[in-house]
């Protein structure tokens, strides 16, 4: 018996190795086509035997040694077969995520959304929003406070305990700077007296404000506009004007403001702020008026 057994046992085993490549060919009839060959293997294997035991051609003998070697023989096959099927291939799960809005100016909200596919059913999701903060909401929502390009991870473990992940990235850009405003400067004082150009004393602490208002804004450059009023011929009143811009321009020069950002200029009678028929209107209109560029 013990012959009957090792050489069974010795059959299987030469007929085990070439197991694995059944798995390729008969897919999953592998575990039948095995115990078939097995139990054939394992028949001839007793009978064989049996000759070696008796040493005479006993034909109850043999059958009963076949028969034995073929059921070990089958079961041998079988879970060699099955020993030697190949692992199962387990996929991680298919994951896509997606931020919405993906760009804009801090602080920014994003609602993130993740979807894990698998067989094997989904076990729990995990983010990473790429700035330090992280979330095991399947479908969180997320502030960005500072600038930057993120790129927001979404992790899925299935019940297999493989895992999958995708990635959303998210541009969040440097607050808009808020428009710039030149500050106006509007002089109200600087008028000077009939066919003159100098200026009044009572003209000097408006200009001494400007000059305050220039310093503070050292990348204003102004255009200092002489006028006069309706009296008198127009080629007079425009060189008249020019010389009242000049005046103000050598003043604000005086005290301190540099003369490449003044310019001077001057309109005549052009552009009256009153009436010319008045003698308050007139004098409204010889003025110097400071205007931003």
């Amino acid at each position: 018996m013990k012959r009957l057994v090792t050489l069974v046992s010795v059959c299987s085993l030469a007929f085990g190795s070439g197991c694995a490549s059944f798995h390729e060919t008969f897919g999953n009839a592998t575990p039948i086509v095995c115990a078939v060959i097995g139990g054939g293997l394992g028949a001839v294997g007793g009978g064989i035997a049996s000759n070696w035991h008796h040493g005479e051609d006993d034909r109850d003998n043999l059958r009963e040694a076949a028969a034995i070697g073929g059921g070990v023989g089958a079961v041998a096959g079988a879970l060699l077969c099955a020993l030697t099927a190949p692992e199962e291939a387990k996929n991680p799960p298919t994951v896509r995520a997606t931020a919405n809005p993906d760009s804009g100016a801090p602080p920014l909200t994003v609602d993130f959304r993740c979807v894990g596919t698998s067989d094997a059913g989904i076990k729990g999701y995990a983010w990473d929003f790429g700035d330090g903060s992280t979330s095991t909401e399947q479908n969180p929502r997320h502030v960005y406070s500072g600038p930057g390009n993120y790129n927001a991870t979404c992790s899925v473990t299935d019940n297999n305990n493989q895992v999958g992940s995708a990635s959303a990235p998210v541009s969040v850009g440097a607050a808009a700077a808020p428009p710039t405003t030149k500050r106006s400067i509007v002089l109200r004082g600087i008028n000077f007296d009939f066919d003159k150009a100098n200026i009044k004393p009572e003209a000097e602490p408006v200009l001494d404000a400007a000059v305050e208002v220039l310093k503070e804004n050292p990348d204003v450059k102004v255009r200092v506009s002489g006028h006069t009023d309706g009296v008198g011929a127009e080629a007079y009143n425009q060189g008249l004007s020019e010389r009242r811009a000049k005046s103000v321009r050598d003043y604000l020069i005086a005290h301190g403001i540099d003369g490449s950002r003044l310019t001077a200029v001057g309109y005549g009678k052009s552009q009256p702020v009153a009436d010319n028929k008045t003698k308050d209107g007139r004098a409204q209109n010889r003025r110097v008026a400071l205007d931003v560029e």
